[in-house]
């Protein structure tokens, strides 16, 4: 992609009255900013859409869906409206590091082939300045299936790429994503935190916490990417190591895995 990448936040919102404000706060906190943040509410019961409007920036734009639809409808609908080169995704709960934007769009200047990229991530507190910023590495497909590299929030998809989440998937949706993406285009990994997540992938509190709804999702995308790809013979295989990360995960957490 040619030119210097200008970049749309997208961030589904539901019922986040109390901490969207933040979210809001680091996209507007960016030593690049965006070209515009496109909060889409999910028809929320708080009041979420009047913090929103408390905030008063114009790169800020409400959207309001018409029923509730999940997190993967919003999604899609914020890439539909967006005007950006590029996607940010960003949960309502989460926050980007203050040079976010700066090096993802350094990093895609550098690398013009590079059409989705994910990076690391922290928990709870910022991620202190970013003094050295590594090579990005391209993950195989084989990588990207047997394990999520990135969280949502760590995403940078390039608007033009077509793809979606699937709508259909409630759980696991995110790697269903960004395996597809790293099937259709490639997929990189920059090995530095760029975002903070409020609570830990798979804690209490989130849609990822519901892990046996998690590991379904997961072996739903398995079935679907052996059907894409025409490899039914290994769907037992799949299915059976889906099965046991699940074990590990509820006998031995410290030891289990996405």
């Amino acid at each position: 992609m040619n030119g210097t990448p200008r970049f749309s936040v997208v961030i589904p919102a539901y019922n986040s009255e109390h901490v969207i404000g933040r979210a809001v706060s680091s996209c507007l906190a960016q030593t690049v900013q965006p070209e515009e943040i496109i909060i889409i509410d999910d028809c929320s019961t708080d009041g979420t859409a009047s913090a929103i409007s408390s905030i008063g920036s114009p790169l800020v734009k409400y959207f309001r869906n018409a029923e509730n639809k999940g997190p993967s409808f919003s999604r899609n609908e914020g890439m539909l409206k967006a005007s950006g080169d590029w996607i940010l995704f960003l949960d309502a709960d989460d926050r980007f590091h203050p040079d976010k934007i700066r090096i993802v769009q350094k990093c895609l200047q550098a690398h013009r082939d590079i059409l989705a990229i994910g990076h690391r991530f922290s928990i709870g507190m910022d991620a202190g300045p970013a003094a050295n910023v590594p090579a990005p590495r391209k993950l195989t497909v084989r990588q990207v299936l047997l394990r999520n590299p990135a969280v949502t929030p760590s995403l940078a998809v390039a608007r033009n790429n077509g793809i979606f989440f699937d709508e259909q998937i409630r759980y696991a949706e995110d790697h269903d994503f960004i395996l597809r993406t790293a099937e259709a285009v490639g997929f990189w990994m920059l090995d530095l935190p760029l975002c903070t997540l409020g609570r830990a992938p798979l804690s209490a509190g989130g849609q990822s916490s519901h892990r046996w709804q998690m590991r379904k999702g997961e072996m739903k995308m398995y079935l679907n990417y052996a059907r894409r790809n025409r490899r039914s013979l290994i769907i037992p295989g799949l299915l059976f190591f889906s099965l046991l990360k699940h074990v590990r995960f509820k006998f031995f957490p410290r030891g289990g895995s996405k």
